[in-house]
């Protein structure tokens, strides 16, 4: 039977304290590997995601580090805090991220930049911060949009910003991939519910929103965040040690 084990590896992941990020993070906890992650705001939060983390695997060594990735001097400090403390790094999950909504000739300056700031230029910092502290076959998994793909107007600028981050993910594999086999990859979530629990297995309480999402979406039903996480872990393992430079949609189908 083939499973998968990331025991002695360690993962970063941006963003890993609350919605798709804390999935993500649990997950590779789960799947033995000591995690690590940034978080902006929301002491709280953390905190429980942490506790989350040491009852699924206590051997995790969860530690979560409060960073703004936009200030690339402090994403310096955390990083080498953390790899100082670990000892080296494995995997690295780019999760953090910022949207903005509105047309594009309609937005204030600062909402068109905010996505850039944060989706373009943090995972930039993070991963220049992390580079050095990759190990031989790390890797490096990049969560994107279908709005990098596809126009969707009201989302100009985060589209953008997602489109950007594709590309940025795409040269990374060729740059990484000769001296250390470092793997780049991207994983694009679809409409995602961030609950804790599934709301596939009540769809009567669906909203009417929800209703439709499933209804154009091949599988009929909804993508939840241990979708993505489930798709982050396969990427982070060794059943992928020959795929880099790949886009993959988490949509369920959906056009």
């Amino acid at each position: 039977m083939i499973g998968i084990d990331l025991t002695g590896k360690t993962a970063l992941i941006t963003g890993g304290t609350r919605g798709i990020g804390r999935r993500i993070s649990l997950t590779l906890a789960e799947a033995g590997a000591r995690v690590a992650a940034l978080f902006k705001s929301d002491d709280s939060q953390a905190e429980r995601t942490m506790r989350e983390i040491e009852r699924a695997n206590p051997a995790a060594q969860p530690c979560a580090l409060q960073v703004d990735i936009t200030d690339a001097r402090s994403v310096d400090v955390a990083v080498t805090e953390l790899c100082t403390r670990f000892g080296r790094l494995d995997i690295l999950v780019l999760n953090a991220a910022a949207g903005a909504g509105g047309s594009i000739t309609s937005m204030e300056d600062l909402a068109w930049r905010h996505p850039f700031d944060v989706n373009v230029h943090g995972a930039y910092n993070v991963v220049k911060a992390c580079a050095p502290h990759l190990n031989d076959g790390a890797s490096i998994v990049f969560i994107s949009s279908g709005a990098g793909h596809d126009p969707m107007a009201g989302l100009g600028s985060y589209g953008a910003s997602k489109a950007a981050v594709n590309h940025m993910a795409m040269v990374l594999a060729q740059e990484l991939g000769p001296d250390k086999h470092v793997r780049v990859n991207v994983v694009s979530p679809g409409h995602t519910s961030k609950v804790d629990y599934d709301p596939n297995d009540d769809p009567d309480s669906w909203t009417e929103n929800q209703r439709h999402i499933a209804d154009t979406t091949a599988l009929r039903r909804l993508g939840t965040s241990r979708d993505v996480a489930n798709t982050v872990l396969f990427f982070c393992s060794d059943l992928s040690s020959f795929v880099t430079g790949q886009y993959l949609r988490v949509n369920g189908g959906r056009l």
